[in-house]
């Protein structure tokens, strides 16, 4: 299979490649076949760290350690073919995750790099199997993934909801109402909907599980199932392209109380914690200096997903809420059992009514 090639600028040469492709280069060549053969010239290191307006200097690589390896013979990256965080378009890898991964790691220095297309579910497994060394793939933090690879903070924070039948006719607004219809909904395996399904109660004849995104599509247009649960972002990107379908309003999952706003970013090998500090701190530059949105608008994003990633970290979506920290409104009045914090557990007067100040812990401090 002869791969496609996308130029980037002057110096970037994308090579998109299918999971079997991929697997019979590692086994004949023990990896090193998918990998560009053409080296850089010796002072485009340098043009690719200031090109794009970024910080002029190049954070100097250890020996041995990916960011030298990569700036040396570039990199991989993983990424699954879902619209639209990532996807191979007519001239190569494509969508919000690639485009945004092209520019940091521009300015890295880092001057060749190969796309690697894979199941979602497959994501890092395969990281971690060396097939590539970044999944740019839009993939939500959560503490669960976070105990797997190391993420990079997010560029985008979204909501969730469903792909209908125009008319919505079993009146699905959340996962609660999929159990009380009965409806059956199509999720990806691997993807974050599995869990909140499964997490929110929803019997397990009620979830069909597919591996990609257009089998999930397919199955609803052919009404094996009754809807879809992805991001919204996704969901409107598709049903843009059906007849007889749309998008439900975007919801945040609630689950045992705690609201799952899903933020996504990059992730990456456990021992490739140089190269993810370096990308981060690239990443938090453009975001500092509002360069994530004119890159990713096209695919659907708006100033509402990227403005909700401001200022929240990779920790603020793994860690666990300190008991009592969740912000007012985070939990819907009534959803905490009554009982569940006896009378008089909190000394009167330890917290003075207003003394948490307003925005002191985002909401997106419980995990995703």
């Amino acid at each position: 299979m002869t791969p496609k090639k996308r130029s980037i600028g002057s110096n970037h040469r994308w090579r998109a490649y299918t999971a079997a492709a991929v697997a019979i280069a590692v086994s004949i060549g023990g990896g090193t076949a998918v990998r560009g053969t053409t080296e850089p010239p010796a002072d485009e290191t340098s043009t690719a760290a200031t090109e794009g307006g970024g910080d002029t200097s190049v954070t100097p690589a250890e020996p041995g350690g990916l960011l030298e390896r990569a700036r040396e013979g570039g990199i991989r990256i993983g990424f699954a073919n879902e619209r639209p965080y990532g996807f191979e378009g007519d001239d190569g890898p494509t969508g919000e995750a690639p485009e945004v991964a092209m520019v940091v790691l521009e300015r890295m220095g880092i001057t060749e790099v190969e796309g690697v297309v894979v199941d979602f579910g497959a994501l890092i497994g395969g990281l971690n199997a060396d097939r590539f060394d970044v999944i740019a793939a839009g993939m939500f933090i959560n503490a669960e993934r976070a105990e797997q690879v190391l993420f990079s903070d997010p560029d985008y924070c979204g909501t969730s909801a469903f792909a209908v039948e125009e008319g919505n006719p079993e009146g699905l607004t959340d996962f609660a109402s999929v159990t009380e219809t009965g409806a059956t909904i199509g999720v990806l395996s691997g993807a974050v909907e599995d869990g909140y399904a499964v997490d929110s109660g929803v019997p397990d004849d009620q979830i069909s599980r597919f591996d990609t995104t257009p089998d999930l599509f397919d199955a609803l247009s052919a009404e094996r199932i009754d809807a879809v649960a992805l991001t919204a972002i996704t969901v409107r990107e598709q049903v843009a392209e059906l007849d007889g379908f749309e998008a439900t309003d975007g919801f945040v999952p609630v689950i045992d109380g705690v609201e799952q706003l899903g933020c996504g970013g990059y992730a990456f090998r456990m021992d490739d914690q140089e190269f993810r500090d370096e990308f981060n701190r690239v990443l938090n530059e453009m975001k500092d200096n509002d360069e994530i949105l004119p890159i990713v608008e096209e695919f659907g994003f708006t100033s509402a997903e990227i403005d909700a990633a401001v200022g929240v970290t990779v920790e603020d979506l793994i860690a666990p809420a300190p008991e009592g920290s969740m912000p007012e409104g985070s939990m819907p009045e009534g959803s905490m059992p009554e009982g569940s914090m006896p009378e008089g557990s909190m000394p009167e007067g330890s917290m003075p009514e207003g003394s948490m100040p307003e925005g002191s812990m985002p909401a997106t401090s419980a995990p995703a």
